[in-house]
């Protein structure tokens, strides 16, 4: 029996899946981020510890390594397990797999942090991806701290009344509004994850929110969506993409976030109304999976999307729970 490892290390978190060249599940694991501009070295060295013990590599052999993540990751393992080949890739080449597009095609990754990118006849174009310090527009990171600066200013009296500002203290653990200040340095203060990685976890918060009809929460996952457009717009126009050209959604942010992905697909649109657009059935660490299936046996059906998401239940991508018109596959909308 041989075992695979697929990885997606992200700036909040890392998605790990073993399984056995029957393409059945051996062990999942779901630990904290190992990127360095996000999260402190003795937070990388405790996350990379745990990916190993979660998915118990102590003496097994890796046939080989697929999808994306820090160094840090395959240097434990490689400590205890022997890894055969190291096949990870990019972002690009992961969210596209997770799509089933395996060749050219447009990808808007939106996790901790965002970038467009796309494959134009072989060549990587992207767009954005500056990091959380300096931009990362409509990227969870952005959408917390905008919803952080929103409770804020509704606190102090100088900005509009959102709930937010009752809400983000009370997720924090400190549901009475006279230590909100407390609550909101308290990020800084968690052992477990760094201050950014608590921020951008906020956004099903964020999510609720707007959902409710909270004014503030709706106009910030709107702005979001407009940006990583607006983004996705300049790359196409920049780069000559054609109108035929595919393009689909990547990253956990997107997840029954149905504001974010309608102003998303509506700037899109604006540019090219007949551009196919795919809402994956797998999440973006199944890219890995999905790469190594169509390796293996020459195809990748809409009957493979079912079979990897019966299979793989915990990794199946459901964008959002209000859109209907998705098909198993994602398929154009």
């Amino acid at each position: 029996m041989g075992y695979y490892l697929a990885l997606d290390g992200g700036g909040t978190k890392v998605a790990a899946i073993l399984y056995d060249d029957r393409f059945e599940p051996v062990r999942t694991c779901v630990t904290g981020s190992l990127r360095g501009n996000t999260t402190r070295r003795e937070l990388i060295e405790r996350h990379a510890a745990e990916l190993v013990e979660g998915l118990g590599l102590a003496g097994m052999r890796i046939e080989a390594v697929g999808g994306v993540c820090e160094d840090a990751a395959v240097d434990a393992m490689r400590r205890v397990c022997r890894i055969g080949r190291d096949e990870r890739s990019d972002e690009l080449e992961l969210g596209l797999s997770a799509a089933g597009l395996f060749g050219d095609g447009l990808l808007a990754l939106c996790g901790t942090g965002s970038t467009l990118f796309g494959r134009l006849r072989g060549r990587t174009i992207c767009a954005g991806g500056y990091g959380a310090a300096v931009a990362d527009e409509g990227a969870g990171y952005w959408i917390g701290r905008e919803a952080f600066l929103a409770a804020i200013r509704a606190r102090e009296g100088r900005g509009e009344p959102t709930a937010l500002a009752e809400a983000i203290p009370r997720w924090l653990g400190f549901p009475d509004p006279a230590r909100f200040r407390e609550a909101i340095f308290s990020i800084y203060a968690v052992s477990e994850r760094s201050p950014t990685a608590s921020v951008a976890r906020c956004v099903p918060l964020v999510v609720k929110a707007a959902a409710g009809g909270d004014a503030v929460a709706a106009g910030i996952l709107r702005r979001a969506g407009r940006l990583m457009g607006e983004q996705m717009r300049y790359l196409i126009e920049a780069n000559g993409v054609p109108d035929d050209l595919p393009a689909a959604v990547s990253g956990s942010v997107w997840r029954e976030n149905p504001l974010l992905l309608d102003e998303f697909l509506a700037a899109l649109r604006r540019q090219s109304p007949a551009r196919p657009v795919i809402l994956p059935r797998l999440e973006p660490v199944m890219g890995a999976v999905a790469r190594k299936y169509r390796e293996r046996t020459g195809e990748f059906t809409d009957e493979t999307v079912r079979m990897l998401a019966r299979r793989f239940p915990a990794f199946s991508y459901d964008v959002s729970k209000a859109k209907e018109d998705r098909t198993e596959t994602g398929g154009a909308l």
